[in-house]
């Protein structure tokens, strides 16, 4: 390779892994700690503040689905910088807030504004710069966020702390707008846009923007994805693991307290999951740059299936959570981190950013329903047995249809045997 590519494929990466620790690790995963403050200051329920939470995932679910649109009007660096834009302006408007409506107003900003920071964006630079190893990048820059979330958590509780959590979030807009800046100023959209081809494509000495215009021709259109049986496939199967997987990680805390166990055994509980999804993003890219990704997906659903197993039966034993946590870190993981190689690798280049924008949609809504189904399932029969004898089903045939039907497309050099 060249160094100009390098130097710009660098940027791209570099850029994805800051987005993902300040905007997903500093900024969005820690809007938890605010909750005690905000509503013990304003007076709020529980469940009113909790709703506002609710429409943030929505509008950032439903905001995914306009992700192939902004591409072709104002390109991946018009896409983070405006995300960037509204992301510092719902901070300050957090900061402001002085009624539920104001809140409201806050959550459908962020909601906006993460859609467009978020994997969806962060797969598409690496789909655009990378030719190979795209599959460990992506993994990669997710890590990035659960470490951000790992380090940045105990200092926003420390701002929020000494500071109060009006001011907190005045310093997480002040970092969000220096973050867009310098993203703004450095970050490239694409490699024909500097006259590169992307990083380890074969023959990329050449430089031809011509073979890089090609190489991103590759694959369907998402109005003749729509009409494969992938499409849908890819639909049901990652609308089910954002229900299905993030209902059990919202659970795992409060079954143990209701074993008899202390805030602090529910704490170590979560230390499996968040470790299992720290360190398998890496595997699990490195193995999709391998094999077929739907190979992947299926083990890792496979394994998380087993925790829905374990809870059917109730356990009572502390260790037998902890190899939940441990299977749900797993189905966390293969949700995040497989996504854009499934999608590039049964879909192609051409309308990658429409594609995975959906796909990213439909999962986020699953995730932001999936606490609430489960929910439901517990006040309905006072256990969460019974959700898993619907879960493990359901779990089943999205399996089969990982295997036998998410690669049935007619694109040239898809993952179909």
């Amino acid at each position: 390779m060249k160094k100009k590519t390098i130097y710009y494929a660098g940027v791209a990466l570099v850029t994805t892994c800051i987005m993902q620790l300040v905007f997903t690790g500093m900024i969005y995963n820690p809007l938890s700690l605010y909750t005690s403050s905000i509503i013990e200051d304003m007076d709020l329920s529980r469940t009113s503040y909790a709703l506002t939470l609710t429409t943030m995932s929505l509008v950032c679910a439903v905001a995914n689905w306009t992700l192939g649109w902004f591409k072709k009007k104002i390109n991946l660096r018009g896409i983070l910088v405006m995300g960037g834009a509204v992301m510092s302006v719902s901070m300050f408007v957090y900061s402001k807030a002085n009624s539920l409506g104001v809140l409201y107003l806050a959550a459908v900003l962020t909601g906006i504004a993460f859609a467009y920071l978020a994997s969806a964006v962060g797969g598409t630079i690496i789909n655009a710069w990378f030719s190979k190893h795209a599959g460990f990048l992506v993994g990669a820059t997710i890590t990035m966020a659960a470490i951000g979330g790992t380090i940045f958590s105990p200092m926003v509780g420390g701002w929020i702390a000494a500071y109060g959590w009006r001011k907190s979030f005045l310093i997480a807009a002040v970092i969000s707008i220096i973050t867009t800046a310098i993203i703004g100023i450095f970050f490239r959209s694409e490699p024909s846009s500097v006259g590169v081809r992307p990083a380890f494509q074969e023959g990329a000495d050449a430089e031809d923007e011509k073979d890089t215009a090609a190489v991103e021709e590759e694959g369907l259109t998402l109005k003749e994805g729509m009409k494969t049986v992938s499409f849908w496939t890819t639909i049901i199967v990652w609308l089910l693991i954002g229900i299905i997987v993030y209902s059990i990680m919202s659970i795992i805390s409060i079954y143990v307290q209701d074993l008899g166990f202390d805030a602090a055994a529910a704490g170590k509980a979560l230390a499996p999951m968040y470790t299992a999804n720290m360190i398998l993003p890496f595997i699990l890219g490195w193995l999709a740059d391998r094999i077929p990704v739907k190979y992947v997906v299926t083990g890792g659903m496979i394994l998380f299936t087993i925790a829905c197993v374990i809870l059917l039966t109730s356990p009572s034993s502390l260790n037998m959570i902890y190899l939940v946590a441990v299977f749900t870190g797993v189905g966390i993981a293969t949700g995040r981190s497989t996504l854009p190689m499934h999608v590039r690798r049964v879909f192609g280049n051409k309308e990658y950013a429409a594609f995975i924008g959906i796909f990213v949609g439909v999962f986020s809504g699953g995730i932001a329903i999936g606490s609430t189904v489960i929910a439901a399932f517990y006040d309905m029969t006072g256990t969460y047995a019974s959700a898993m004898k619907i879960y493990i089903p359901l779990m089943i045939a999205a399996i089969a249809a990982m295997f036998f039907l998410s690669d049935r497309t007619d694109k040239k050099g898809n993952e179909k045997k």
